[in-house]
Parts: C-alpha cells; sequence; structure tokens
C-alpha cells in the first residue's frame, strides 16, 4: 500500500497528460484539412511569411502528438525495464524533438499571441527542452543514468505545458480574467512551475534510499568485524611486500 500511493502522483499525471494530449489530438486534426482554414488560423492571418508560418504549425502539432506521447510512454516503469525498445523509441523521439518540434515550435514563437512576453516564454521552454534532450542522450551515452533521467523529466514538464497551459487558459476565462494576461500568466506559469517541479524530484531522487531494508543490511556488511578485517588485510599486505 505504500508503495502504491507513492507511485500515485506519477501515475496520475501520466494519465492526465495522456487524456490532454488526446483532446488536444482531436482539436487539432482540422490543421490538416487543405481545403479550409480552422478559426484559429484564420484569427492569426495575416502573418509574416504565410505559408512558412503555417508549414511550421502543422509539423509543431504533428511531431507533439508524436513526441509527447512517447516522452510519456519511455517515463514507465514497463518501457524502462526493456533497453533495446527503450533505446531506440528514444532516439525516435529525440530525432523528433530536435529536427521538428523544437524548430517549427521557434518559428511559430515569433507571431505568437501575447507580443514579446509570450514570445520569450515560447524560445525559453525550446531552449529548455533542446539542451535537456541533448544533454540527455549524451548522459545515456555515457550510462550516467542519474543525468539521463533528470534531463528527460525537464523534457516531459516542458512538453506538459501544452496541457497544463490550456487547462489554465479555460480556468482564467471561466473566472472572467483579461484574455491578454491570463494569456501570459497560463504561458509562463507552467513553464516556470514544471521547471521546478522537474529540480525537486531530481533533487529527492539523489538522497532517496530506494531499499531502506537493504540499505541497513549493506551498511551493517560494511561494519561488520570480518570486513574489517578483511579491508585491514588489503592494507597490511602490499605494506609487507614492500618492507620485504
Amino acid at each position: 500500500m505504500p508503495r502504491f500511493l507513492a507511485e500515485l502522483p506519477r501515475r496520475f499525471f501520466l494519465v492526465a497528460m495522456l487524456a490532454g494530449s488526446a483532446l488536444i489530438t482531436a482539436s487539432s486534426l482540422a490543421y490538416f484539412d487543405f481545403e479550409t482554414l480552422p478559426p484559429f488560423v484564420i484569427e492569426k492571418l495575416p502573418v509574416r511569411f504565410e505559408s512558412l508560418w503555417l508549414a511550421s504549425l502543422r509539423i509543431h502539432v504533428a511531431s507533439a502528438l508524436l513526441a509527447f506521447p512517447l516522452c510519456l510512454l519511455l517515463t514507465t516503469r514497463a518501457l524502462q525495464r526493456r533497453p533495446a525498445w527503450h533505446r531506440w523509441l528514444g532516439r525516435i523521439t529525440g530525432a523528433v524533438v530536435l529536427f521538428a518540434l523544437v524548430p517549427s515550435g521557434v518559428a511559430l514563437a515569433f507571431d505568437a499571441k501575447g507580443g514579446s512576453v509570450v514570445t520569450s516564454g515560447f524560445l525559453l521552454s525550446a531552449a529548455i527542452v533542446a539542451w535537456c534532450t541533448v544533454s540527455g542522450v549524451q548522459a545515456a551515452r555515457r550510462r550516467d543514468f542519474v543525468s539521463h533521467r533528470r534531463a528527460m523529466r525537464h523534457v516531459v514538464g516542458q512538453m506538459s505545458v501544452a496541457v497544463t497551459s490550456r487547462a489554465m487558459i479555460v480556468g482564467l476565462d471561466r473566472a472572467g480574467v483579461d484574455p491578454g494576461f491570463s494569456y501570459v500568466i497560463a504561458l509562463w506559469a507552467p513553464v516556470l512551475v514544471s521547471a521546478a517541479i522537474a529540480e525537486l524530484i531530481s533533487s529527492r531522487s539523489v538522497f532517496t534510499i530506494p531499499n531502506p531494508i537493504q540499505f541497513v543490511r549493506r551498511i551493517r556488511r560494511e561494519v561488520s568485524p570480518l570486513a574489517l578485517l578483511g579491508r585491514v588485510r588489503s592494507i597490511v599486505r602490499p605494506i609487507a611486500r614492500v618492507s620485504r
């Protein structure tokens, strides 16, 4: 039961993010209808470099719909117990993020609703995703899985902004908050809070004892008379050989 309760926040996060991703997918299918323009696109037009903006929008939506569920899947125990699958899915996800999601997001950021304040928030989130993706891949290649998990938490955290930001916009709109102000808050708050939570979880995991019973048994073995005698012999023998 304690283990189930400890896993509950992570499971709730995964379920909520998968549900949010599914809702975003359903609402984004209209972007791929090349015959008509959805209301969001009509509202944004005219924009600079209209063809580039439309292409970036479709690439960003398509890559996000693929990358975010894959990132969530890569955090599950079932996939982490299968290193080969985890490695190949991670490579595919990393390529989609670095070569499609981030570049298209940067292109869209400069025409974001809310002006330069919102643009800077999108660019910060994109920079965190890109930096942590590269850092996480390098850490995995070094087999530094602690650093790898820390970097990937930041990537997943920033991707979750797409869900939490939309939820905040809906809530603030129903509360009667000014749309311009609510859009800024609904972007910056999830970006900063997600980064803070990822760091907090990573810091706690470094200092958490995975299994207290095994930890106590290991300490007992280390301080047992036989273990101490073995260490003394390992020190004395090289000294005795040199003295001879």
